[in-house]
């Protein structure tokens, strides 16, 4: 029997082969086979929402391979990711294959790779959930209406090319938002203060002031400050008032999920979310490692759930009792709880066998899938290990001061007593072990009086809330209810690619655009990139997934609310309507230009006119944009209108277009070229007619085109416009690249300031090597004067000269400077 398995990636498909072997074909989709269009909106508002699905551009060949594959397969199981993107591609790739199979198609979820964990998805076989696939193409329909929808108005009220996203503008927000509270932030002084303490056997220790009267206190300045230290040494004796020695627990921390992951890889390796969640993806997918075969290191990193299968659990208790003794493993294994929107089905991300450990892998791991696997290992062992427990000894120690306040002083001290957890991070040296102040405070008994020593105080200042990390942004949104396990990396690498925030030594700093970007939209649509309206949007979306409320019923809900708030965002600097009322009777009465068309565009002013007015009558509402584009067009009818029948408003508005219209004239006319210069241009472009183009190449990432480049230059030329210096010059390089192939040499020469050519057609070169070369160029008697193109200056005499100086001194020319000295020979040496 003929059995099809597809996974996403080609490296999951390796290693799942490895396992099942050549009962089963195990092929990889890529990702997702279809998406909607990447240029045109691809949503039907009117017919429920319903996408537009299209292939993606590379799943051409997948498909092809796929269906064939479909053909000879008896049975099909799509085994992408267990959340929703991978339940989306299960059902796209079931809609895409069933032409080419009608037999039953099986989904199948593991939540890590090992051979147990398929064979156990396999017996386990289901459908797809359409649930699922409802949620995750809710979010994608969702995202594009608002990116489609706001994205256009940033254009026309802020710059081009910049975008709005849903959630990543109110991560935006955030970032924005905590840093206006940082430059926003004043300071304020505080003071602390110590005792240091003598027993009666001249032991000593230190004390922090904790309570005055019994409450907390803050002393604001130094004058405060010294005025209570005054007080306290005039006092009373210090006594003892309490001594409490008492056993503390450190409960061990949850496995990680994904936001946990990605928040202790920041704080710990500095790993940005994008990085920890790729390095995750090749330990979940597999390693090879060696004579073990390929396998998957971790279970499957996307996830908001801390649950542990009873397998791994039993097993790391085994390993617990085996390598760090039985008293390290609790009774009753670890349980900890899920937040309310964590899917319970899934797991948290652990080793898929705690016997692996760090060091074991070491030989097949690169230094950063080392360290995060060291990192998950750790975390999920000591997760399932004892609490640690401490001894914490605390005296309370008090003062009458001479103005009757009573000041607390109090000193702490920990031991520790077991290490229960804090063992699998090997970090003994750096828990706090204070056993010699334990042991001090231990003699001390209530009502001992203690000899006071030095008192300390120390001048502090409040500090603003530190800027967001990507751990601590995560985290906010988490805590939030922004976001989910699969898009965390996805929002930090957004919101840094398209020039919001910045990173500054790890943190987050928005940059003035993302500033700029979040003020408007914060002010135009304040309840769209409203934290709790994302939050709720977040739970909606869960809500779909549970099969609690149709996808299609919450789009329609968001897009009531949605559309509303769009178009009083459009219109919420239009003009007053007794502005567009006069401007519109003014336009009414203007006789138009003919249209006009220009290039590949036809201008009509008539009828663009028109479009705006009689949208206007109809709605009784005019965008700024729209109304600043009559202003404009009013300005250029101005001698047709009469201004005293404006608001004065409306009239300076009109002059200043006006002017502002005759600059933009002046500066055009200064850039258009006189009909002799253009009829130069023409013989100058002419003269490249017989070049034959080098092929394009690419350096360093660029694309060189020299035949595009000169086909731009010669389009601007055309069009009348002149050619700057900075132009001539780069076309003055390309001339001498392409000398053979010119014509009207004295033209060229002329007007790109080249050297001429000493007689007609191209100079002979001297034969033999390039001894001779040099020895002929030294017999010019008449160099070609220095001549400045752009930034740089062309000396042909002093070239010559610092090759000739190069190449007799026994240096090697390279072929750029052999073929530059050919050229250069070719201008100055007879046939």
């Amino acid at each position: 029997m003929n059995k099809l398995l597809i996974v996403e990636s080609p490296t999951k498909a390796r290693t799942i082969t490895r396992m099942l072997g050549r009962d089963y074909d195990v092929l990889a989709s890529m990702g997702h086979v279809r998406d909607l269009p990447e240029h045109s909106f691809g949503v039907d508002i009117e017919h429920d929402f319903q996408p537009e699905y299209v292939d993606t551009p590379r799943s051409a060949k997948v498909i092809r391979e796929l269906r064939a594959a479909a053909k000879k397969a008896d049975e099909i199981y799509l085994a992408p990711d267990p959340d929703r993107e991978g339940e989306a591609i299960a059902w796209h790739l079931q809609e895409v294959l069933k032409s080419s199979n009608n037999k039953p198609f099986h989904r199948v979820t593991f939540h890590e790779i090992t051979r147990s964990a398929i064979e156990n998805a396999l017996k386990n076989q289901t459908t797809v959930n359409l649930d699922l696939v409802d949620a995750q193409q809710a979010r994608r329909v969702l995202d594009r209406i608002v990116g489609y929808q706001v994205s256009p108005l940033l254009w026309s009220r802020l710059e081009k090319g910049i975008s709005a996203g849903r959630v990543q503008s109110v991560a935006v927000r955030l970032v924005v938002e905590r840093e206006r509270a940082i430059t926003a932030f004043v300071p304020e002084e505080y003071w602390n203060f110590q005792l240091v303490c003598r027993t009666r056997d001249g032991k000593e220790f230190v004390t922090e002031l904790h309570k005055i009267d019994g409450a907390d206190f803050r002393i604001p300045d130094d004058a405060g400050a010294e005025k209570l230290v005054k007080a306290l040494k005039a006092g009373s004796v210090p006594r003892v008032t309490s001594i409490t020695s008492q056993p503390r627990r450190r409960n061990a921390p949850p496995p990680f999920t994904t936001s946990t992951l990605q928040q202790a890889a920041s704080n710990q390796l500095h790993f940005t979310a994008s990085s920890t969640m790729t390095y995750a993806q090749k330990l979940y997918e597999g390693i090879d490692l060696g004579q073990a075969g390929q396998a998957g290191l971790i279970t499957y990193m996307r996830t908001d759930s801390v649950n542990i299968a009873k397998e791994a659990q039993s097993a790391a208790l085994n390993f617990i009792r085996s390598t760090y003794g039985k008293d390290y493993a609790p009774a009753r294994p670890n349980i900890f709880r899920n937040k309310a929107s964590a899917q319970e089905a899934h797991e948290a991300i652990r080793p898929t066998d705690v016997r692996r450990t760090p060091e074991m892998v070491a030989p097949y791991l690169d230094a950063p899938l080392l360290k995060l696997y060291t990192l998950i290992w750790r975390r999920f062992v000591a997760s399932q290990m004892s609490p640690a427990v401490q001894q914490l000894t605390t005296a309370d120690v008090e003062i009458t001061a001479k103005d009757r306040r009573v000041a607390t002083f109090r000193a702490t001290a920990t031991v520790p007593v077991f290490p229960g957890f804090t063992a699998v991070f090997n970090d003994a040296a750096k828990r706090k072990d204070e056993t010699e102040e334990a042991a001090i405070l231990g003699t001390l008994r209530e009502g001992d009086a203690v000899e006071p020593g030095e008192f300390r105080q120390e001048q502090k200042f409040t500090e603003p809330p530190p800027r967001y990390t990507e751990a601590s942004l995560i985290k906010e949104l988490e805590e939030n209810g922004i976001g989910r396990p699969s898009t965390y990396a996805t929002i930090m690498k957004t919101i840094v690619l398209r020039g919001y925030v910045t990173r500054d030594q790890g943190k987050l700093v928005p940059s003035e655009l993302g500033c700029r970007v979040v003020d408007f939209l914060v002010l135009h649509l304040p309840q769209l990139f409203d934290v709790g309206f994302t939050a709720g949007m977040e739970e909606k979306l869960d809500a779909v997934e549970r099969g609690e409320i149709g996808w299609t019923k919450m789009m329609h809900e968001f897009y009531d609310q949605f559309m509303p708030w769009m178009a009083s965002a459009k219109l919420a600097d239009a003009p007053p309507e007794s502005d567009a009322d006069a401007l519109i009777s003014q336009l009414d009465k203007v006789k138009f230009a003919p249209a006009e068309k220009v290039g590949r565009r036809t201008y009509d002013d008539r009828k663009f006119y028109t479009s705006i007015r009689d949208k206007y009558k109809e709605t009784r509402a005019m965008t700024s944009k729209q109304y600043e584009a009559l202003v404009n067009l009013a300005a250029r009818y101005q001698n047709q209108l009469s201004s005293g029948d404006l608001p004065e408003n409306l009239a300076e508005k009109m002059r200043s277009a006006g002017k502002a219209a005759e600059e933009r004239r002046e500066k055009a006319a200064a850039m258009a070229a006189s009909e002799t210069e253009q009829a130069d241009y023409r013989k100058l472009f002419a003269a490249f007619d017989g070049v034959k183009w080098e092929a394009p190449v690419t350096r360093r990432g660029r694309v060189y085109d020299d035949e595009k480049f000169f086909d731009s230059l010669k389009k601007q030329a055309s069009g009348g416009r002149k050619l700057s210096g900075k132009q001539l010059a780069a076309l003055g390089k390309i001339a001498e690249k392409y000398a053979e192939g010119l014509t009207d040499r004295e033209l060229i020469s002329r007007m790109l300031g080249l050297a001429p050519e000493t007689s007609a057609g191209t100079a002979a070169l001297p034969s033999g090597d390039l001894k001779g070369i040099f020895d002929a160029l030294s017999a010019v008697k008449k160099w070609a004067e220095p001549v400045k193109r752009g930034r740089f200056t062309f000396n042909d005499k002093e070239f010559y000269e610092s090759l000739r100086g190069q190449f007799f001194n026994g240096k090697k020319l390279s072929e750029k400077q052999v073929a530059a000295l050919k050229k250069l020979a070719a201008r100055y040496l007879e046939k």
